[in-house]
C-alpha cells in the first residue's frame, strides 16, 4: 500500500476491517486491505500524526505533534471535533470505559477527555518527563510510561496516582496488557519487563 509521502507512525483497524494509517505527511489514510486501494485521505492536522485509536462507535481519534486530538467520522472523512488542551505534542492515546479518551503528551501530563463534548475532564500530573505510552488495565485503571523511566498507575475516576513502578533504566516506550492482566513494558534500556498488577487501590 503506497500513497503516504513521509514516515508512517501509526496504524489502527476499524470495525469493518479496513486499515487506517497516520503519517508524518500530516494525513490519515483509510485502506482496503484486500485491494490495497486508498479509500479516503483525512486532512486537518497541521503536523505529524503520531497516534490513532478507534472508539466503540467506530469513530477515529488521532493525536498529533500539532498539540491536538481530532475525532473523525470515517464514513464521511470529516473531522467531528478537535480536542485542545495539551501545550506540547500528543504522543500517546488510550480508549477508556464509556469512550472517554486518555492522551499523553510532551507536556508531561495525561488528559482525560469526554469524546462526546470534546471537553477535558481531568489532567493527571506526576510524570517528570513526556508521557509516551498508555495502556488500560483490566480493572479500568490506566498505566502510563514516560521518559522519566517510570510507569504510573492511575485511578481515572479520582485522577490520583495509585502506584509508581520503577525498574527500567531507560524511557518506557511501550505498554501492553496480557490476557491474564499482566502489564508488559518495553524500554529504551533494551528490556521488556512483566509486572504483577494484583494490587489494591489504597
Amino acid at each position: 500500500m503506497e500513497g503516504h509521502t513521509d514516515w508512517i507512525r501509526s496504524l489502527a483497524v476499524l470495525p469493518d476491517g479496513t486499515l487506517v494509517s497516520g503519517s508524518d505527511d500530516n494525513t490519515i489514510k483509510i485502506w482496503d486491505i484486500k485491494t490495497g486501494d486508498c479509500l479516503k485521505t483525512l486532512k486537518g492536522h497541521t503536523d505529524y500524526v503520531t497516534l490513532l485509536a478507534v472508539l466503540s462507535d467506530g469513530t477515529l481519534a488521532s493525536g498529533s505533534i500539532d498539540k491536538t486530538i481530532k475525532i473523525w467520522d470515517v464514513k464521511s472523512g470529516k473531522c467531528i471535533k478537535t480536542l485542545e488542551g495539551h501545550t506540547s505534542c500528543v504522543i500517546s492515546l488510550a480508549v477508556l470505559k464509556d469512550d472517554t479518551l486518555a492522551s499523553g503528551g510532551y507536556d508531561k501530563t495525561i488528559k482525560i477527555w469526554d469524546t462526546n463534548t470534546g471537553k477535558c475532564i481531568k489532567t493527571l500530573k506526576g510524570h517528570t518527563g513526556p508521557v509516551i505510552s498508555l495502556a488500560v488495565l483490566k480493572d479500568d485503571t490506566l498505566a502510563s510510561g514516560g521518559y522519566d523511566k517510570t510507569i504510573k498507575i492511575w485511578d481515572t475516576n479520582t485522577g490520583k496516582c495509585i502506584k509508581t513502578l520503577k525498574g527500567h533504566t531507560g524511557s518506557v516506550e511501550s505498554l501492553a496488557v496480557l490476557p491474564d492482566g499482566t502489564l508488559v513494558s518495553g524500554s529504551g534500556d533494551k528490556t521488556i519487563n512483566l509486572w504483577n498488577t494484583n494490587w489494591k487501590i489504597c
